[in-house]
């Protein structure tokens, strides 16, 4: 799943967040640009208290040419830091989201793996009945050659053979596209060479559900997202806060390089907001209620996290009952098709017994394989809600 689009995704959204992180907190740091310009500009000597007879209130234009570097520093502003805080722990819980979809995807990939497996097994299970109708359909020929039989056996088993033939391609045809959509999950080229392999059912150890939620990715980038949501209504709050900062500029100022001369201009500024129509207030309002939001989500998940687990829990056990049943019927069913057979060879049962006896067989080998396949995903399932889906692979 590492190759996975859609892990490799929320891997980089992670690294993405990670990034705007530090650009919040470089606003904390000292900020150093260069400024150039070349202008023409009018001046009013009488706005600024200079007047004298005879010459003009207003002067110009003349052209000013200014060059300087100008450096701030953020002296005191806990909103920006509260927000760089809040920046830095939603990178905490971008990365527990991207858990989260690794998660999924594993257990994405689990469930189209069992599909696939099952797929392979009805196969090998097709193929073997195939391979009993061929031999029931040849016993049927050698009875009809023999005049013990008659063309209405030997048109039943072949029609058998063909059904079981036909079932055959739809399972391969089956497997082949499950396998497909494998690949794509997994990010593998459909080039790619895959094998299925039989697995173990293993049963999962009991965990209570206060330690299914810490394990669980989705409740951790929830409680990350609790703590964004703090530091984002702590921020909002110390809004109303004053601001410090320090600047500083120094650079030549004059008509042109030639007759420019030195300036500087050195600082502290101050802003404390008094009044903002209502925005900082309904900016706190707005981050409560989110916070409100965040509590009933988490909420929502820790009973959908012991939901998940019941069930699967009840799903496993129902699925393992019903596959012993199942194993016992399809058993009875081999043994019920050997007997017919053998019956029909000695004459004492006609063929219909015996085709009777192949469709059964197949019934009872498909809800044979169908519990299996059921309870398997259901002990993945089970791993998943604990909040440990790879110990389903790594118990086997």
């Amino acid at each position: 799943q590492q190759a996975s689009p859609v892990v490799q995704q929320a891997r980089l959204r992670a690294l993405e967040q990670e990034a705007q992180a530090l650009a919040t907190r470089a606003g904390l740091g000292p900020q150093l640009s260069v400024t150039m310009s070349q202008s023409y500009q009018t001046s009013n000597l009488q706005g600024i208290g200079l007047t004298f007879p005879g010459i003009p209130s207003r002067i110009g234009p003349y052209r000013v040419m200014d060059a300087r570097p100008k450096l701030t520093q953020t002296v005191l502003d806990l909103s920006l830091l509260a927000r760089y805080r809040a920046e830095r722990a939603r990178a905490g819980q971008v990365r527990e989201e991207a858990a989260t979809v690794a998660e999924k995807t594993r257990l994405a990939v689990i469930d189209l793996y069992l599909q696939a497996l099952l797929a392979e097994t009805r196969s090998r299970a097709s193929e073997a009945r195939v391979e009993t109708a061929g031999a029931v359909l040849k016993q049927a020929v050698e009875a009809e050659q023999a005049g013990t039989g008659n063309k209405l056996d030997v048109a039943r088993a072949s029609q058998r053979l063909e059904t079981e033939r036909a079932a055959l391609i739809g399972l391969k045809r089956d497997k082949a596209a499950v396998v497909t959509m494998l690949k794509r999950t997994i990010g593998a080229e459909q080039t790619a060479a895959l094998e299925v392999t039989p697995v173990a059912e293993a049963g999962a150890a009991p965990v209570a559900v206060e330690e299914a939620l810490k394990a669980r990715p989705e409740m951790r980038a929830l409680e990350a997202r609790g703590r964004v949501l703090r530091l984002e209504l702590q921020a909002a709050e110390r809004e109303r806060w004053p601001k410090v900062s320090a600047f500083g500029d120094y650079g030549a100022l004059g008509q042109d390089p030639s007759n420019a001369v030195s300036t500087y201009a050195v600082g502290v500024a101050v802003n404390v907001p008094v009044w903002t129509s209502g925005r900082i207030e309904n900016s706190v309002k707005a981050a409560r209620h989110r916070l409100e939001q965040w509590e009933q989500e988490k909420r929502a998940l820790a009973l959908q996290v012991e939901q998940e687990m019941a069930q699967a829990a009840l799903e496993r056990e129902a699925a393992q009952a019903a596959q012993a049943s199942a194993a016992k019927a399809a058993s009875a069913a081999r043994e019920a098709l050997e007997l017919s057979r053998m019956r029909y060879g000695a004459g004492l049962a006609t063929n219909l017994d015996v085709v009777t006896a192949q469709g059964e067989l197949a019934q009872t080998e498909e809800e044979e394989l169908r519990t299996r396949y059921e309870g398997l995903v259901a002990a993945a399932r089970l791993a998943a809600a604990q909040g440990h889906v790879m110990a389903f692979v790594r118990g086997r």
